[in-house]
Order: structure tokens, then sequence, then C-alpha cells
């Protein structure tokens, strides 16, 4: 699905203590080879005692990229703990320290970058625009250990793996110029939290061969729909299916302020007699509500409407909620996932079109990050890689309007103010970090040009993957 930009896996046979040139004949014409380094070959356990020692003697820097780290929250015997504490004893000792980890295994990745933000280590995450894939690390300028060790329990004591220890400034200056070329996240990805919410089953929008949120969806009965999510929050939290009905209640929850009975009619009547999500009987005082069995579970946090976004949000919008919902839960790099329009569209029965305009408001309000990639070739749209996504926290308006005037105090209002409409160009008015991004390359390369690259890239098509900050950069970068 995405580039392995990062896969290195090098087996050196040659142990030379005394650097000597060599010349091979080929075909055509003699290749000189540069001087070999000092090398050897790293089986099984001892890979541990010699990344540890390399670790412990450093006196300058340590750079490490690592697809995997799985430690626990507090330093154990854990081998992987202890090369951790021994990163982290180096920086204590004034030795420059350095960790990237891939952003695909945060789950896993979390516990040590946690570990190492607390003690002051400088750590990153790569982008999502590739998977850092490789094991790497870059010693002092000299010492390379790379190989196929993840640093994990399993990895470390019980699999078959293998490495290559490397003493070579020259091979050190190639891997750490490597490393040091990776994309990094400006963010580190949120942690996945169970949310108190909603919470639904995945049914509801997937079970053919017409899930029932999804009749709701197509016969425009927005009204019934949230009428439905609001009963069934109703009944989750009274631990009961069934609820005595409040007219006045459930038509303020679908902002009605006067007529309840006669607009409650209409939705109620929906969900009754149209969609069997919920059992009435004439002049009952109670309704029963029906669920479709499902193993998965959608989780709508509570803050949907809390902050209000059930009447804000457009029924595009909210249902592609759900799916982001339902698409992240399944992901193993749950907040982030990966779907194709088409692809979605199958399994969600909802049209490209509502995907496309339900996708874009939800980028607008920053509850959906989206990175659309540009194609090899220009104009080859066809051909590139599905959509990456990354579903946000919500955040109220007044949180918004807070760390906006934390911008404000930081910088001036006049130039996060320009920053501020720089980023609502490209669809993004609210993602504070690109706002931040954007204050910076005012005072790099002055309002005016950043203003005109800016229009530049926002005439492109939105799908194209040419209309985006990183392409403001790169732009500015070049001219």
């Amino acid at each position: 699905m995405r580039q392995f930009l990062f896969s290195i896996l090098i087996i050196s046979f040659a142990f030379i203590a005394t650097p000597v040139f060599g010349a091979e004949t080929t075909g055509r014409k003699a290749v000189v080879w540069p001087p070999l380094a000092k090398a050897n070959i790293l089986l099984g356990k001892d890979y541990f005692q010699t990344t540890r020692q390399a670790i412990q003697e450093a006196k300058e820097s340590i750079y490490v990229a690592m697809y995997l780290i799985n430690v626990e929250p507090v330093p154990t015997d854990n081998p992987a703990s202890i090369l951790l504490e021994g990163l982290i004893s180096a920086k204590k000792r004034g030795v420059y320290v350095k960790v990237i980890l891939d952003d695909t295994t945060f789950k896993v990745n979390y516990n040590a970058y946690k570990r190492l933000q607390q003690a002051g280590v400088d750590v990153s995450i790569d982008s999502t625009k590739a998977v850092l894939h490789g094991k790497g690390i870059v010693i002092d300028s000299k010492i390379c250990i790379l190989g196929s060790f993840n640093w994990s329990r399993a990895s470390l004591y019980d699999n078959y793996e293998f490495a290559t220890y490397i003493e070579g400034p020259q091979q050190a200056k190639k891997l750490l110029d490597y490393i040091t070329k990776i994309e990094l996240s400006p963010q580190p990805p949120i942690q996945p939290q169970d949310p108190q919410g909603l919470k639904l089953p995945v049914g509801l929008i997937t079970s053919p061969p017409k899930p029932l949120l999804f009749e709701l969806f197509t016969s425009h009965s927005q009204k019934a729909f949230d009428l439905y999510l609001y009963l069934a929050k109703k009944a989750q939290s009274q631990h009961s299916s069934t609820i005595k009905i409040n007219y006045q209640e459930f038509a303020r929850a679908l902002g009605y302020t006067k007529n309840y009975y006669f607009n409650l009619f209409q939705p109620l009547r929906k969900l009754t007699r149209k969609y069997g999500l919920i059992q009435h009987k004439p002049w009952s005082k109670d309704l029963n509500l029906i669920y479709t069995s499902s193993k998965a579970d959608i989780t709508i946090p509570d803050t949907y409407w809390d902050y209000g976004f059930y009447q804000k949000l457009s029924f595009p919008a909210k249902y592609m909620f759900l799916v982001s919902l339902s698409e992240a839960q399944k992901s193993n790099h749950n907040p982030c996932w990966f779907r194709s329009n088409e692809d979605l569209s199958r399994i969600y029965y909802i049209s490209e079109r509502a995907i496309t305009n339900g996708i874009t408001e939800l980028e607008k309000e920053n509850i959906l990050e989206v990175y659309r990639h540009k194609p090899e070739e220009q104009g080859e749209f066809e051909n590139r890689p599905a959509n990456d996504y990354r579903l946000n926290p919500l955040q109220s308006q007044e949180q918004f309007q807070q760390a906006l005037q934390a911008l404000f105090d930081k910088y001036g209002p006049d130039i996060t103010q320009k920053a501020n409409q720089l980023s609502a160009q490209l669809n993004e008015p609210k993602d504070l970090d690109k706002i931040e991004i954007y204050i910076g390359l005012i005072k790099t390369y002055g309002y005016e040009k950043v203003r005109k690259v800016n229009s530049e890239v926002a005439s492109n098509r939105r799908e194209s993957g040419f209309r985006d900050l990183s392409q403001v950069i790169l732009l500015l970068k070049s001219s």
C-alpha cells in the first residue's frame, strides 16, 4: 500500500583489520572498490550484547532508526528496555541521542516514545508517506549496527535474527546520511484510546444488501438518523433498550424549539415503519430500540454531541465520520487508516461523490487529516496509492479559539491571522499545526511570496496530491 522507504539488510562476510584497496575486472572495465571496513556478523543474542556495549561506550552521538521498539511503560528486565535505558543513560552523560521510530507501529512504539521523550532524548516519528522498516544504528560516526533485529524481547532473545557490526567512517557516513533524510512527522500520531461514547454495531453501515443507516442516508432522512443515534445513546446510558418517550427532550436534541410532537412525528414514523430500527406501539409511552448483531463496534465519542457536531455537520460528513471511526478501529495503525474511494463505496454502499464531499468537510473541521499521494507521472492519477487518513479527536470551537489565541499571543495577531487565511485557502482553517508552519514560512520567505505560491498550489485539483502544504514548502525552497 505504501512504499518501503528504509528497508536495509546488509550481510558482510569479510573481516579485515587492515584496510586495503582492490580491483575487480568486469567484461568492460576494472572497478576499483573503496577500502573494506572491519565487520562482523551478529547472530541471535550476540546482537544484544554487542549493541549494549557499543551504546555504553559511545562518546559523541548515537542515531537509531527502528521499525519497532516494544517495551513496558517503566524499565524492566526486557532486553529491549535495557537497550532503551542505555540510550537514556548516554543522553545523561552528554552523548547526543537521536531516535526515529516508525509511525505505522506507533501503538507498540508508544511506551518507548514516551520514555525517551520524558528523558529529553531527541525522538521522532517518521511521516505517514512511507514505512520506516529498517533497523539501523550509527554510533560516533564510525560504527554501524544493522540487520533484522527489532528491539523486542522476542526479536532479541527468541527469533532467528541476524545483523552486521561494521567499523568504518565511510559506511557510517553513508548510513547516517540516509537516516537523516527520513521525512519526519511534525507531530507524533495520537495514541488511540477507548473514548467514552455510543457503541454501535458496525453492521448498521456495512451489512448487505442495504445497511439500515445507509438507507436513512440515501433517503435523505437526516432527522431520523440523528434521532436514532440520540435514542441509542440514551438507551446505552440507561442500560436498557426501552426508553420513555419525551417529545420535548427528543425534539430539542434535533434542534427543534417548538411544535415538538409535530416535528418528531415524521422521524419517529420512519424509524418505526420504514426502517424497523425502533418498535413503538400506538399511544404507548415507551419505545424499544432494535440493534443488528455484529462483533465489531463503532464508538461515537460523547464530544460529537457535547461540541454540537451532530448539528454542525452535513449528512455526508456525519456518515463519513461513522465510516472513519469504523476504518480506524479496524486498522492496525489506528487512528490512521488507508482505503481507496472505490473500496469505501463498495464496503459502505455510499457513492464516491458523497465520500469526497464528506471527507472534504471533515478535513475542513480538522476531524480528519488527509494525505493525497502525488502520481509518479504527471496526470497519471489512476495509478496513485489510496489516500492516507488520520482521525483526530473532536475539538470544540472554544478549544480552537483558545489555541488560536495562544498563537496570537506568541507570534502576534497580524502574522497569525494571515497564516490562518493561507491554511484556510487549502481547506484547513482549523489545523493549528499547519497554521504555525505557515507562520514560520511567512517569517522565512515573506508574506507576499508565500501568498503567491499558496494561491498557485490552491489552484490545483484537491485529489491531484499537489494541493497541499508540502507542495507549498517544496515550491518555496526551489524558488
